[in-house]
C-alpha cells in the first residue's frame, strides 16, 4: 500500500489456539521458511538473516579468517567488509518461540589480535540431531593484506565461541563486531 507515494509496511499478526503469534514484516534482510523448508512446529521460524560488519585492519600483518569463509579481493585500501548469512534450520519442538529474527542477534563475528595478526571468527552456531544455526561468511579484503584461512574459527565449536551456558556470545579475549542488517543479502549463495 502507498499513501501519497510513500510505501506503508503492513504487519499482520495471527494467533492460533496454543500457538505463538506469527509476524510478517517487510524486511529485505530476512528470508523465512520457504527457502529452507517448512518448520515442523509453530514455535520455530526457520530462515536466513543477512547482516554486515566492517573492521579496520590497522597495523595487522595479516587477517586470519575461518577456512569456510569466501574471500573477495578489493582493489583499493579499505576496511575489511564482512557479510553474513545466518541460518536457522531446525525441526525440533522447543517450548518457546525460536526465530531467526531473534537468533540473528546471538550470532556474528568476533575479533582478536594474535601475534600482530587480526583474527576473525564466528560465534552463535549450534548443531543438534534436529538441526541448528549455521553461518556463511563472505569477506571483502583489500589487495595487499595477507590472508590466512584457519580451521576452528567457525561452526558450533569455533574458538571465538564462548562454551558457557546461556545465550551465545564471543569467548573470553574476543570482541564482538557490531553488525547491521544487509538488505542486499550479499552473502546469499548464488544459484546457477
Amino acid at each position: 500500500m502507498t499513501r501519497a507515494g510513500i510505501p506503508i509496511t503492513v504487519a499482520l499478526g495471527l494467533s492460533f489456539a496454543g500457538c505463538s503469534s506469527i509476524r510478517m514484516l517487510a524486511d529485505p534482510s530476512l528470508l523465512l521458511d520457504n527457502q529452507f523448508g517448512p518448520s515442523w512446529n509453530w514455535n520455530v521460524e526457520n530462515g536466513a538473516a543477512y547482516d554486515r560488519a566492517t573492521v579496520e585492519p590497522g597495523t595487522a600483518k595479516k587477517v586470519v579468517l575461518p577456512d569456510t569463509a569466501i574471500i573477495q579481493r578489493t582493489s583499493k585500501p579499505s576496511p575489511i567488509r564482512l557479510f553474513m548469512e545466518k541460518r536457522l534450520g531446525f525441526a525440533g519442538h522447543p517450548a518457546e518461540l525460536q526465530s531467526i529474527r531473534d537468533l540473528r542477534k546471538n550470532m556474528g563475528c568476533a575479533i582478536k589480535i594474535d601475534d600482530g595478526n587480526l583474527v576473525i571468527g564466528t560465534f552463535g552456531e549450534f548443531h543438534t540431531i534436529e538441526g541448528g544455526t549455521y553461518m556463511r561468511l563472505v569477506a571483502f579484503v583489500p589487495e595487499g593484506l595477507n590472508v590466512e584461512l584457519r580451521k576452528g574459527l567457525s561452526g558450533h565449536n569455533s574458538a571465538a565461541e564462548s562454551q558457557d551456558e546461556g545465550p551465545r556470545r564471543p569467548a573470553s579475549g574476543w570482541q564482538e563486531l557490531p553488525d547491521e542488517p544487509d538488505p542486499d543479502r550479499t552473502a546469499q549463495e548464488q544459484k546457477d
